[in-house]
């Protein structure tokens, strides 16, 4: 996913500083993330879209670390947090999720994620 950030900016000619001003999101970070430092969360992800024209889905394609159940998930999704917490009543404890909470298991699981396929590589 990372790598296709970074190939849709650089065929629109733009540079790290000048996306990261149309998405208002710091450059250095935004470096970290096409370097794969660092995930990129759908508000991100969401926001590059809209720049580039793309759909989010365009970030999930071909990607090798889902399975097809997961992609059959994301596509169905509109992947906007505000629209997910009104389409699916998420709740934890008996209390209904905050987005920001939403945001945060999101983060979580993508960093369960690669790290569970960083150690079945090795």
């Amino acid at each position: 996913m990372n790598y296709k950030i970074k190939a849709l900016r650089k065929k629109n000619g733009d540079t790290l500083k000048e996306l990261s001003s149309k998405i208002n999101y710091d450059y250095s970070n935004l470096s970290k993330i096409e370097r794969g430092i660092y995930q990129p969360s759908l508000e991100i992800l969401k926001k590059i879209s809209e720049v580039y024209s793309v759909s989010i889905n365009y970030f999930f394609e071909e990607c090798d670390s889902y399975t097809p159940d997961e992609r059959n998930f994301i596509g169905e999704l509109d992947i906007c947090n505000e629209e997910l917490l009104n389409k699916y009543e998420l709740v934890l404890d008996g209390k209904k999720l905050s987005e920001k909470e939403l945001e945060f298991v999101i983060e979580v699981i993508r960093n369960l994620r690669n790290t569970f396929n960083n150690n079945n590589k090795q």
